[in-house]
C-alpha cells in the first residue's frame, strides 16, 4: 500500500516541487520510503522528510510514498525497467508476484524483492514492438491483484494511469492552469490548487496524458471478470454451490494472508468478517478482531459473544456521544466526502483501524462485499419478489461495479489514514466469478427470506461455525454499531430538526448523488426511514463541513456549481 502522485506540466516548467507539495499530503500512506522521478533520474529515501529532491527537475514527475508489506524495507519506488524506457509506481498487491517473477529473473535484473517489481518488468516485455496502451492491456491480464498504477514511457513523455478491474486502489486526476496532476487522495490535489470537480480513473481502465495537455480514457480490460454481462449459471444445486465457492474463498484468504505472522480483521459480528476471521485463523499465527461501536450497541455485545464462541481473540473500541461529536471532522477530511451515508458507515471502521493501528497491525481483511455477491440485503428478496430474480440479478451487479466509488475509496482512505492495509478477500476474481456463476435463486430464497447470502452461511455451518452465528440477521454498519442514532441526537444538539429544514434545502439534497445501494433504490423497498439520511444530520454535517477550511474550498465550491445546490 502506498500513496501515488504526480504531474505532468503543459507549458514545459519543472514540476517536481509540485510533486514535493503532494507527497506531503500523504505521508500517512506510506511512512517507510519515498521516491520523486523526473528528468531520467529517481531519487529516494527512507521517509519523505528526508527525500532531498532539489537538484531534481523535470517537466513531468512521479512521485511516491511506501507502506511496507511485501518485500521489507528495501522496495522504494518508483522503478525504473531495465532498458530505462518505463518508470511505474504501484499502490496495491499482486497475489501471484512470485510466479510472474520466476517468468522473467531470466531476462530481467530485480533490485527488490517486492511484488511490485514484476510489473514494470512485465510492461518492458509487452511494450516490445507494440505501443503503451497494448501493453497495459496484456500486462493487466496477466496480473492477479489489485492496483493503481502510474507510467511513463520516456521516450514519448506519456504518462498513463491504470486501474484494477474492481476498483479496489484509486487514482484521481484533474487540471490547473500549466499542468495536469494525480494522486491517490483529493487532497494532494487540491494542495495544488486543483479545485473540484477532479475526475476519477475508472474501474479496468487507463487514462493516457500526454505531453501536450491532452487527456483520454480507454477500457483496458473487462469490468470484475463476468459481471458485465449476464452470468452463465453452473451452480444449480446447494451442495455444488458450496463445494465451488468453498474452493474460492479459501484460495482467496490464503493468497492475501501468506507470509504474514499477525494480521487483523475489521469485526463487526455479522456473517461476512465473522468467516474471513474464522478462515484466517487457520492460516496465521496470531489473528486479532476489531471491532468498534457505541457503548452497549448490538454490534458490539454480539462481537464479544460471536469471538467467545469461536475462540478468537478480540478488542473494542467503545465510543460515546462526546467521541463521536470530535471525530466527526476529522472523518469528513479523511474520506473527503460529507454524504451522511458515507459518515455514519465511516465512523465504526475508523474505530477498529485506529485500535488496530495502535496495536501495530499493519494489515486488515474485511468482509466487505459479500452482500452484493450473495444477496445479503434486506432488500434483495423484495427486488425478487416485485420484479423478479433477473431484474435482481441487475441490481446486485449494478451495486458490485459501483462499490469503487460508494466502499472502497471510502475505506481505503480510512485505513491508509492510520498506515494500515486493507485486503478484501470477497473481491477476489475467482470468488466474484464463482458467486456469480451460482443461481440466484439458492442464494435468496423469496420474499419470506429473512436472511439472504443462504450458500454463504451453508458454506459458514460447513466449516464449523454454529448456525445460530451463522444465521444471525445482521444490522447494518451504522444501525448495530449505534451511530446513526448517535449522529441524530448530535445534529439536534446543535439545534438541526425537522423543523429547521427549509424547502430550498430539501430540494438541493434530492440533486446530489445518493451514494450506496440502500440510497439509491433500496429504500424503495424496505422501510425508508432507516435507509434514507435525515436531512436534518444532512445539513448538520454540512455545517460541520464549512468549518474545514480545504473541505469549504474545493468539495462545497464543486458542490455548489450543481444546479440546485443551496
Amino acid at each position: 500500500m502506498c500513496g501515488i502522485a504526480g504531474v505532468l506540466s503543459k507549458k514545459g516548467e519543472n514540476v517536481v516541487p509540485v510533486v514535493g507539495k503532494m507527497l506531503s499530503c500523504m505521508t500517512k500512506r506510506g511512512p517507510d520510503g519515498a521516491g520523486i522521478a523526473a528528468g531520467g533520474r529517481i531519487v529516494q529515501s527512507g521517509s519523505l522528510a528526508s527525500l532531498c529532491h532539489q537538484n531534481l527537475s523535470g517537466t513531468a514527475a512521479l512521485g511516491h510514498t511506501r507502506l511496507a508489506i511485501v518485500g521489507g524495507s528495501c522496495g522504494k519506488q518508483p522503478f525504473s525497467s531495465c532498458d530505462g524506457r518505463l518508470t511505474v509506481e504501484h499502490n496495491g498487491e499482486i497475489y501471484n508476484y512470485k510466479e510472474l517473477r520466476r517468468s522473467l529473473e531470466q531476462s530481467h535484473k530485480f533490485t527488490t524483492k517486492t511484488d511490485s517489481e514484476v510489473i514494470v518488468h512485465l510492461l518492458e516485455d509487452n511494450i516490445k514492438n507494440s505501443n503503451l496502451l497494448e501493453a497495459i492491456r496484456k500486462t493487466v491480464s496477466q496480473l492477479d491483484g489489485i492496483y493503481a498504477l502510474a507510467i511513463k514511457d520516456e521516450d514519448t513523455g506519456t504518462i498513463a494511469l491504470v486501474r484494477d478491474r474492481i476498483g479496489v486502489r484509486q487514482l484521481y486526476y484533474g487540471q490547473a492552469p500549466g499542468y495536469i496532476a494525480f494522486a491517490s487522495e483529493r487532497k494532494a490535489l487540491w494542495a495544488v490548487e486543483i479545485r473540484e470537480p477532479t475526475e476519477r480513473v475508472l474501474p479496468a481502465s487507463a487514462v493516457i496524458l500526454t505531453p501536450d495537455g491532452a487527456v483520454k480514457s480507454y477500457p483496458v480490460a473487462e469490468p470484475v471478470a463476468v459481471a458485465a454481462k449476464p452470468a452463465r449459471v453452473v451452480y444449480r444445486t446447494v451442495s455444488s454451490a458450496v463445494a465451488a465457492y468453498q474452493k474460492a474463498l479459501l484460495n482467496s484468504v490464503k493468497k492475501r494472508t501468506q507470509d504474514f505472522q499477525r494480521i487483523g480483521i475489521i469485526f463487526s459480528g455479522g456473517i461476512d468478517s465473522v468467516l474471513i476471521a474464522y478462515l484466517a485463523k487457520q492460516m496465521v499465527p496470531d489473528v486479532i478482531c476489531f471491532t468498534c461501536g457505541m457503548q452497549n450497541s448490538s454490534d458490539v455485545a454480539y462481537a464479544k459473544m460471536i469471538a467467545e464462541n469461536l475462540g478468537l481473540k478480540l478488542l473494542v473500541n467503545e465510543l460515546t456521544q462526546d467521541k463521536v461529536e470530535a471525530l466527526i471532522p476529522e472523518i469528513v477530511n479523511i474520506i473527503e466526502d460529507n454524504n451522511a451515508g458515507q459518515v455514519e458507515v465511516a465512523i465504526p471502521v475508523y474505530g477498529a483501524v485506529s485500535l488496530a493501528h495502535e496495536k501495530g497491525i499493519r494489515m486488515m481483511l474485511t468482509g466487505q462485499a459479500a452482500d452484493e455477491l450473495f444477496g445479503g440485503y434486506s432488500w434483495y428478496a423484495k427486488v425478487a419478489a416485485k420484479e423478479g430474480y433477473r431484474k435482481l440479478r441487475q441490481h446486485m451487479i449494478e451495486d458490485l461495479l459501483l462499490l469503487y466509488k460508494e466502499t472502497l475509496e471510502r475505506e481505503d482512505k480510512i485505513t491508509m489514514a492510520q498506515s494500515v492495509e486493507l485486503r478484501e478477500p470477497f473481491l477476489d476474481l475467482e470468488v466474484i466469478k464463482t458467486a456469480m456463476q451460482i443461481d440466484l435463486r439458492l442464494n435468496v430464497k423469496g420474499p419470506t427470506d429473512g436472511f439472504g447470502k443462504q450458500i454463504h452461511r451453508k458454506l459458514a455451518v460447513k466449516l464449523g461455525i454454529p448456525r445460530d452465528i451463522a444465521y444471525r440477521a445482521k444490522e447494518a454498519a451504522q444501525h448495530g454499531s449505534g451511530v446513526h442514532g448517535t449522529l441524530d441526537a448530535i445534529a439536534r444538539k446543535h439545534g438541526f430538526d425537522e423543523s429547521t429544514i427549509p424547502e430550498s434545502y430539501l430540494n438541493a439534497l434530492s440533486s446530489r448523488e445518493r451514494m450506496g445501494s440502500s440510497q439509491r433504490y433500496g429504500y424503495l423497498f424496505d422501510e425508508q426511514k432507516i435507509w434514507t439520511a435525515d436531512p436534518h444530520v444532512q445539513m448538520y454535517l454540512d455545517s460541520v463541513s464549512r468549518s474545514l477550511p480545504t473541505f469549504e474550498q474545493n468539495v462545497i465550491a464543486g458542490q455548489k456549481k450543481k444546479p440546485g445546490y443551496l
